[in-house]
């Protein structure tokens, strides 16, 4: 939340339906003020103009002439992964804090470049993993440092959903896409719950023969951990039947019990026969914010009015880039990756 007296003002830069969404959640908030709106195409920005009521004098074709333009506090990227390098570093370049979607981008080695490029700069940078804020995740999270089950021995993540039925976008036409979109949002999540990074990683990726995308948008993915710790990934892009949230459905096992979710509700369990059958519903932490965003928008502004490095950092996300692209460079070769050798 932005601890000043007046809204930070930020320059949106991407301009389709995810760009809309971002600006709805600014403008329903009284700490934040998109004062700049970027886009590539005049089509993207002439729709900003008509059908989201912004003024024609906002609108700009290029970052570089709207930060020269208006006086702003921060810049809110959300443009495809393949252009994140350039809004990056014209950010960085004016001495900005950065509030990028994800992916961090396209490729591990441009992703570094972003995350150093923007150390260099001191300046402020912060991926947009907003799954991490979920009060679902962050109460699993204490149950599971708080040795609810003991340490655990396998996760088993299942998720199902008609992803990106977008014709015509980059997450249909580029390949791979649900890997690296969604399964980036999920492999953060796994890091965070965990509290570690895994060593290597196994897929297989497919496409079912009604698919929309062009790449593949089903996979399964092991993830090897330390001390024989293992997370099987099971995700489906194309479900057009029963679907799961977009967190998934958990299942943890550990030597004490074990701890799964559904939808937005937490059970732990034990029914070794050892000891009398336990089951528990455990309540969230917290309620759920207005919009899945803020959180993650919170975090952003008082990094910014702290002066401190913010959670989920593009340092941090650096380790889920890789996890990321260790899984896409499996699912290409068919063959396990060291996560490490990408590194």
């Amino acid at each position: 939340m932005n601890k000043t007296n007046h809204p930070l003002r930020g320059i949106l830069v991407g301009l389709g339906n995810h760009g809309q969404v971002w600006n709805n959640v600014c403008n329903a908030r009284e700490d934040v003020e998109i004062v700049a709106f970027v886009g590539r195409s005049e089509t993207s920005r002439q729709l900003a103009i008509s059908e989201w009521g912004v003024e024609n004098n906002k609108v700009y074709a290029t970052l570089p002439e709207a930060i020269n333009s208006c006086q702003a506090d921060f810049v809110l990227d959300v443009t495809p992964p393949s252009v994140h390098r350039q809004v990056a570093l014209d950010t960085f370049a004016a001495g900005l804090p950065l509030l990028g979607e994800k992916p961090l981008s396209d490729g591990l080695v441009t992703a570094r470049e972003i995350v150093e490029a923007g150390e260099a700069a001191g300046c402020i940078h912060m991926v947009a993993q907003q799954q991490r804020f979920n009060p679902l995740i962050r109460t699993a999270r204490r149950l599971l440092t708080s040795d609810t089950i003991g340490p655990p021995g396998q996760v088993d993540i299942s998720f199902a959903v008609p992803w990106a039925d977008w014709p015509g976008t980059h997450y249909v036409t580029e390949p791979f896409m649900f890997l690296l979109d969604m399964g980036c949002h999920h492999f953060d999540m796994i890091r965070y719950f965990l509290g570690m990074d895994p060593e290597s990683v196994h897929v297989i990726s497919w496409n079912l023969p009604w698919g929309w995308h062009q790449g593949d948008a089903c996979h399964v993915a092991v993830f090897d951990f330390c001390d024989g710790l293992k997370v099987v990934h099971r995700a489906t892009g194309c479900t057009v039947g029963e679907k799961t949230s977009w967190l998934g459905n958990w299942h943890v096992d550990g030597p004490a019990g074990s701890m799964s979710w559904h939808e937005n509700k937490i059970l732990i369990s034990h029914e070794h026969r050892a000891n009398p059958p336990h089951l528990e519903e455990v309540p969230v932490d917290f309620d759920h914010p207005r919009h899945q965003k803020d959180p993650l928008l919170d975090e952003f502004l008082s990094a910014i009015t702290e002066q401190r490095e913010p959670e989920c950092s593009g340092r941090d996300n650096l380790s889920t880039m890789s996890m990321t692209f260790a899984a896409l460079e499996s699912a290409k070769t068919g063959r396990p990756v060291k996560i490490e050798s990408l590194s």
